[in-house]
């Protein structure tokens, strides 16, 4: 007699999909955050451009320039393909080879209060501070900007703004983490949080972007009006 298999259900399938994750991640753990990064990049900028205004904006121009001539529209953006392409070759390497220096730090000293937080000062006072700068940096150059002195404005005006939230969020996370589940699954949770802020302040930087981007042509306008009032 044939074994009746189990139904699949959505919380088997997840389990099933984590213990594969967690199973490579264990084997490869560079490649695997490395493409984590990447895909989650990527889903992170089609959301942020969408969410934002910033894709409908586009294909508007596009239609504007096309004018009729009956031209394939791109599928994907290239942004979307280059923040991918930021994960999987900058963020997520960078992010294993930093938490890899502090675990080495850290792994012979006994675990203690004094320990954990000093551990838990150096990922918020250091590693948190570098990932936002280079995402902040790279977020710039995708959107087009190439002066070293406006991507350092850029990441001067608005590091603090990130930092401010992860100080208050991330100590949470990383507490809740360290008392309600168990280290296995602490990677793909810190990517899930990481994730939703990432994609928050990614949506904000593009808004304020169409904002001063709309503002640009109406100042632009009033100092013209007031060259031919002079004149």
């Amino acid at each position: 007699m044939a074994a009746l298999s189990k139904p699949v259900t959505p919380r088997s399938l997840a389990l099933s999909v984590l213990t594969a994750y967690l199973s490579v991640l264990a084997r490869q753990p560079l490649a695997t955050k490395a493409c984590t990064a990447a895909t989650l990049n990527f889903l992170q900028e089609e959301i942020a451009q969408r969410c934002s205004g910033m894709r409908a904006q586009e294909q508007q121009q596009q239609q504007q320039q096309r004018s009729g001539n009956k031209q394939p529209s791109v599928i994907v953006n290239p942004r979307v393909l280059q923040f991918s392409l930021y994960g999987l070759a900058i963020s997520g390497p960078l992010n294993h080879f930093l938490y890899e220096i502090l675990n080495r730090v850290f792994a012979s000293r006994p675990r203690t209060k004094v320990n954990t937080l000093l551990a838990l000062l150096a990922q918020n006072l250091v590693i948190s501070p570098i990932l936002n700068s280079v995402f902040l940096a790279a977020n710039a150059v995708i959107a087009g900007e190439r002066n070293l002195g406006r991507i350092a404005a850029v990441v001067r005006t608005r590091l603090l703004g990130m930092m401010k939230v992860s100080w208050v969020v991330f100590p949470c996370v990383q507490l809740f983490a360290a008392r309600a589940l168990p280290p296995l699954v602490w990677v793909p949770f810190f990517n899930a949080v990481a994730f939703v802020f990432g994609t928050y302040f990614n949506t904000q930087g593009k808004i304020r972007a169409l904002k001063a981007a709309r503002a640009s042509p109406a100042e632009d306008s009033d100092s013209e009006e007031d060259r031919q009032k002079r004149d």
